[in-house]
């Protein structure tokens, strides 16, 4: 998921709170569904942020590109001498 996607998701989320015409039984599950998915935004948007820092500082410092963190944040880097495989999760 994107954070262009996940901004959508939070938009729905949003109006569906707001509903007026929900029953205080509805209106509590839609508030539960909706704390879930404002904690797990919070985590994507940290772990978007550990990236983005990550490969600022790589950038900078050129033998970060193998050190453990890297590994930890890109993966193992590749043999070929391309850039890392792009992870899906």
């Amino acid at each position: 998921m994107t954070l262009i996607e996940l901004q959508e998701v939070l938009g729905q989320r949003i109006e569906v709170t707001l509903n007026k015409d929900l029953t205080p039984e509805e209106r509590f599950v839609e508030n539960t569904q909706s704390a879930l998915v404002v904690g797990l935004a919070k985590q994507m948007i940290q772990n978007g942020d550990l990236i983005l820092r990550t490969e600022k500082l790589s950038a900078q410092c050129k033998n970060l590109e193998t050190s453990y963190a890297m590994t930890l944040v890109a993966g193992p880097k590749p043999t070929s001498g391309g850039r890392r495989k792009k992870t899906t999760s």
